[in-house]
């Protein structure tokens, strides 16, 4: 060939190239993740839906406590109506998104969670407050496995941790508004259903955003039956010593802090004696603590690879924050407690989702993610059972609210505990020998 010929080659391959469909691999993606429009646009879409179902939560919440007179055991059917329809839905909709398209899966969740806030206003009594709760569930499980996938779409591995902490951090400033506003539309009138429609429009808005997320898809699916799909997924979950402890530090976390969302109207209206403005007021001081903690973690850039240790620390530190709130009756105790245990939560979150990014194949994420969501929904299940059965002999909640704080802080001890085992496991199989003696503390360890 005439090499008088080779630029004009290479400048047609190179134009070529550039009008090629972005490759759905993190590599070709910009690095910076405020330069990631595709990943702002996920953000704005979740922005959306966090605004609206915190907004929702809060309302059913206080319509059911403070309108309809809940009890204890109405209140536990009320989130086992949620966990009900999530838990056998969350797998087989984390399939769906690795073999089908995490976008539009995404777009299904904002139109079901659409159809929970209109079941909620035309409630007159609580069944139809429990459909509303079983339509969010349905949508959590849709939303979750396809937001986590298209996470680990759109971001490099490297930038996992502060990502999620972004997104957290966006799901936090929706846990201050959202409930923020509930407060004030509830302010002085028991009971406005002007925030079932604060809630829908909120809601609505994602819709947009989710338009403008390019459809990117797990590459090479391999197509197989759904049993094999669901025990495969839980093999990668049991496989990996880091999943192990996540499924049962998370669990855990679900299962005690399931008393808390459970009681927490209860404990509002007859402990610290406030009506349904000031749990909203608690939510959105729980949220800015939230805030700051996701806001630390998407900033730490060493946090990568650590998740399974701070997820102990944040569970120490978020159950001792929570044990303040649930053990006074000062509401300013409690709004300080409730946003120490908000720190807490946002690392769970943000690390947890981390940490299936980082460890599953990217065909997995949806299966990995709906697998411990599915576990987690399942331990505050059987804790919404346990409370709907005993629901009639609780007569003072604080005491069950002290017991899961404490139970909270020794789990966060046992993630400590576990990451250096895990450490130490490593470093067993890199050198091929089991350790003999003390080894040197590690960075984790020097962390801690």
């Amino acid at each position: 060939m005439d090499d008088t010929r080779k630029p004009t080659h290479a400048r047609e391959q190179s134009e070529e190239a550039l009008l090629e469909a972005p490759h759905p691999h993190a590599g070709a993606l910009p690095p910076r993740l405020l330069a990631n429009r595709p990943f702002l646009w996920l953000a704005g879409t979740y922005a959306m839906d966090q605004l609206g179902f915190w907004a929702f939560l809060l309302a059913v919440m206080g319509e059911a406590g403070y309108r309809f007179h809940a009890s204890a055991t109405q209140l536990a059917i009320l989130f086992a109506a949620f966990s009900v329809v999530f838990i056998p839905l969350t797998v087989p909709f984390g399939m769906l998104v690795d073999r089908w398209s995490p976008k539009w899966t995404l777009f299904l969740s904002i139109a079901v969670m659409c159809g929970a806030v209109v079941s909620a206003l035309a409630a007159r009594s609580m069944p139809l407050l429990y459909l509303a709760f079983a339509l969010d569930g349905v949508a959590a499980a849709m939303m979750i496995p396809a937001r986590g996938s298209l996470t680990g779409l759109l971001v490099e591995e490297r930038d996992l941790v502060r990502a999620n902490g972004m997104l957290n951090a966006v799901s936090m400033v929706a846990v201050i508004i959202g409930p923020l506003v509930a407060g004030l539309l509830e302010r002085g009138a028991g009971f406005d259903p002007a925030v079932y429609w604060f809630a829908l429009a909120a809601t609505m808005l994602g819709f947009p955003f989710v338009l403008l997320i390019p459809d990117l898809r797990p590459r090479e699916v391999e197509e197989q039956s759904f049993v094999k799909d669901l025990v495969e997924g839980f093999a990668v979950s049991m496989r990996e010593p880091e999943l192990q402890s996540l499924m049962l530090l998370t669990g855990a976390a679900w299962f005690l802090a399931t008393v808390l969302i459970t009681l927490e109207p209860l404990f509002v209206k007859h402990v610290l004696h406030r009506g349904l403005d000031a749990l909203g007021y608690l939510w959105a001081a729980h949220g800015v603590g939230a805030l700051i903690g996701a806001v630390v973690i998407a900033a730490w850039k060493r946090a990568q690879g650590r998740e399974i240790l701070l997820i102990g620390v944040a569970l120490v530190v978020g159950g001792f924050g929570y044990l303040a709130y649930v053990g006074t009756t000062d509401i300013d105790v409690a709004m300080v407690g409730t946003a120490i245990f908000g720190i807490g939560v946002a690392w769970l979150l943000t690390l947890s989702q981390a940490l299936i990014q980082r460890v599953a194949a990217e065909n997995l994420r949806g299966r990995v993610t709906g697998v411990v969501g599915m576990l987690q929904e399942a331990s505050g299940f059987v804790c919404a059972v346990i409370l709907a059965a005993i629901g009639g002999l609780i007569i003072d909640v604080r005491p069950y609210l002290i017991w899961s704080g404490v139970g909270i802080v020794l789990f966060g001890v046992y993630g400590l505990v576990a990451a250096r085992r895990i450490r130490l496991e490593s470093l067993s199989r890199a050198t091929g020998n089991e350790p003999t003696r003390a080894p040197t503390p590690s960075v984790a360890g020097d962390d801690v």
